[in-house]
C-alpha cells in the first residue's frame, strides 16, 4: 500500500491511535478516527501515569533500544508540535533500595548510551526540598517528560485535522472476500481501503473475525490522584514505595502496581495508604487529598514487544498496539505511516505473525 491517497480508518483515539492518525495525515493519507469515548484519550491513555522515559527500562531488556528511538521520536515531535509540550516537565530523580544498586543501575544505563547522571543527597534536597528524606544518591534521567497523555492524545489529533468519530463503536470489520473494506457501526459502516486497529486489549476482538489473535493480553496498573494546593516536587521521583509527579495545576499523579481484585487492595484502599506514605516522605501542604482511584488495562504482549504490521492472509487490515503506548506512541505512528505508506517496515520491531 504505497500511496499516499488511500483513506485509512483508525479504531482508537488513545495515544497511539491519535499519533497513528498525526502521522499519516500529514503525509497525505486520508484518515478518519473512530472512538467509542467521547473524546480522544478517555480510555486508557487517560489513566496513565504520563512518564515519558527510559530510566524505568531495565538495560538489556528486549525493548530497552525500541525505548530508546522513542525517546528520540519525542524529540521531534516536540520540534513539530512545541504548543503541546508547554506543560511538559523534564527531569526524573530514580532510586533503588541501596546505593550500590543505584549506582550498579546507573552504570549498566551509561553502557546502553543512555545519558544519565548521579546526584547526591545535597543535590537533591536543593532540587527536591519538600522530601523529607532524600537518598544518599539517585540517578537523574534529563530526558524524561512528565506529561498528560490525555492532553497529547487530544493535541495530536486536533494537530492532525481529521474527522472523528466520537461515541460509537465498531462492531465488526467489513470482509468482501479475503479484503476488509471498512468497518461496521451499530447505526452504519464506513468504508476504507485500510483499517489500522489501534484500540488497545480490544483489538482481538476485531481480529477473531479474520480468524487472527494477536495475543495481547490485559496489564492493570493503577493510577491515583490526589488534590494539592501548592508545589511538592519539581520532577518524577521514583524510589521505593513510591512513584509520583506533580502537573501544572498542582495535582499529584501516583502510579502504584496493581495487587489482586481483593477489597483490600481495590483503588481506593491503595490510595489512601499511598496517602500515609506520602505524608511519611514529602512535606505536604494541608488539604491533600485522594479525587481518583483507577486502574487502567494497559494492553500487553509476553515477550514485552509491541506489534505493528498487516494481518496475514488478508488485506486492507492493520494492527498498532502495545506496552508502554505513552513512550511509544510517536514512535509507532511513524513507523505505521512508513510502513503502509512507504513499504518500509521497521526492523525494531520484529513480525510476532504479521506483515
Amino acid at each position: 500500500m504505497a500511496s499516499a491517497k488511500i483513506r485509512v480508518i483508525i479504531v482508537g483515539a488513545g495515544v497511539v491511535g491519535a499519533s497513528l492518525a498525526f502521522h499519516l495525515a500529514r503525509r497525505g493519507a486520508t484518515v478518519q478516527v473512530v472512538d467509542e469515548n467521547e473524546q480522544a484519550g478517555s480510555g486508557v491513555t487517560a489513566r496513565a501515569f504520563g512518564w515519558v522515559n527510559i530510566i524505568n527500562v531495565v538495560p538489556g531488556a528486549v525493548n530497552y533500544g525500541l525505548v530508546q528511538q522513542a525517546l528520540a521520536d519525542y524529540t521531534r515531535l516536540q520540534s513539530d508540535l512545541p504548543d503541546a509540550f508547554v506543560a511538559a516537565r523534564p527531569g526524573s530523580l530514580f532510586w533503588l533500595k541501596s546505593t550500590a544498586e543505584t549506582e550498579d543501575f546507573a552504570a549498566a544505563h551509561r553502557a546502553e548510551g543512555t545519558d544519565v547522571e548521579l546526584v547526591d543527597a545535597a543535590r537533591i534536597a536543593v532540587w527536591e526540598p519538600n522530601l523529607l528524606e532524600p537518598p544518599a544518591c539517585a540517578i537523574y534521567s534529563p530526558r524524561d517528560l512528565a506529561l498528560d497523555p490525555a492532553r497529547l492524545a487530544r493535541d495530536l489529533i486536533d494537530a492532525a485535522g481529521v474527522p472523528v468519530t466520537f461515541g460509537r463503536k465498531v462492531e465488526s470489520l467489513i470482509l468482501s472476500g479475503d479484503r476488509v473494506r471498512g468497518v461496521r457501526l451499530a447505526d452504519g459502516t464506513i468504508e476504507a481501503d485500510l483499517v489500522i486497529l489501534a484500540g488497545g486489549t480490544a483489538v482481538d476482538r476485531l481480529t477473531e473475525s479474520v480468524d487472527f489473535q494477536t495475543g495481547v493480553e490485559a496489564s492493570p496498573s493503577i493510577i491515583l490522584r490526589y488534590r494539592c494546593a501548592e508545589p511538592v516536587v519539581n520532577r518524577i521521583l521514583r524510589g521505593p514505595g513510591l512513584e509520583i509527579r506533580q502537573s501544572a495545576d498542582n495535582m499529584l499523579h501516583v502510579a502504584k502496581g496493581y495487587i489482586d481484585d481483593s477489597a483490600e487492595n481495590a483503588p481506593e484502599e491503595v490510595g489512601q495508604r499511598i496517602l500515609k506514605i506520602m505524608h511519611e516522605r514529602l512535606r505536604l501542604p494541608e488539604g491533600v487529598s485522594l479525587v481518583e482511584a483507577a486502574a487502567g488495562y494497559r494492553p500487553f504482549f509476553s515477550d514485552e514487544m509491541p506489534r505493528l504490521g498487516f494481518l496475514p492472509g488478508i488485506e486492507g487490515a492493520y494492527v498498532a498496539v502495545g506496552h508502554p503506548g505513552v513512550i511509544l506512541a510517536p514512535l509507532l505512528g511513524r513507523l505505521a505511516a512508513e510502513h503502509v505508506l512507504e513499504g518500509r517496515r521497521s526492523p525494531l520491531i520484529p513480525c510476532a505473525g504479521l506483515i
